[in-house]
């Protein structure tokens, strides 16, 4: 399956706030259901479990939030999020508007980045992990993996009980999605160009291709940071 370029609906920043609010409430609950919340929790549990040092998670990519409000109270943890679009005044946990590319990111234990890797391109995907790299001492990566099963497991069984949007961006986001062996490639490069000591490297996949995740621990304290939003 070749690998789909296509925009997704919710990448339009010009949405209208009702729609686009609706959407991240529908995908909060999918993300519930098809198990990848309570992957990141365990994920995110068994790295405070092993390295007692974590208290503050950032959320690469995080919408309006709903992983970082689960994150904060199901761990306790101190959480902040970034993102793209503006987020909502009323949103209960702190989120700053920006590119996780290019632009400084919100110190942090652990980044975590939950279905984001897809609507970026392999340069951004490496830029992005770079960046990471410069801020935080662990990255969680979880995205779709590009791949018949779950394509089809999705428009019979998901697609049908979601409004538009997300039934057309489910299945764009699975043809955006990364294979497995496309996915370590840009890891390993992004890990040889961030020019920062791994300890520690995981990839796994789950069974039908649900989901893929990349767990990266680097060595070393990080570098100061200048900038004082941060």
């Amino acid at each position: 399956m070749q690998r789909c370029e296509s925009l997704e609906i919710l990448d339009e920043m010009d949405l209208p706030d009702a729609a686009v609010a609706e959407s991240y409430r529908e995908l909060r609950m999918v993300h519930f259901w098809l198990g990848n919340t309570a992957a990141m929790l365990r994920l995110l549990k068994r790295a405070a479990h092993t390295d007692r040092g974590i208290r503050r998670v950032l959320d690469v990519g995080c919408g309006q939030g709903a992983l970082l409000t689960a994150i904060r109270a199901r761990l306790g943890l101190e959480v902040i999020g970034i993102d793209l679009r503006l987020a909502p005044a009323n949103t209960p946990v702190p989120i700053v508007t920006g590119n996780a590319v290019t632009d400084p990111l919100p110190r942090a234990d652990v980044a975590v980045c939950m279905m984001l890797a897809h609507h970026l391109s392999e340069a951004e995907l490496t830029a992005m992990i770079g960046n990471v790299a410069r801020s935080c001492r662990r990255l969680i990566v979880l995205d779709l993996v590009r791949h018949p099963a779950p394509l089809v497991l999705f428009k019979a069984f998901v697609a049908p009980l979601l409004g538009k949007i997300n039934a057309s961006d489910g299945a764009t986001s699975i043809r955006r999605a990364y294979t497995a062996a496309e996915m370590r490639r840009i890891v390993d490069k992004a890990i040889r160009e961030a020019g920062r000591p791994v300890k520690q490297l995981r990839h796994t996949v789950a069974p039908l291709w649900i989901r893929q995740v990349v767990e990266i621990e680097w060595h070393g304290e990080l570098k100061a940071v200048k900038d004082k939003r941060l």
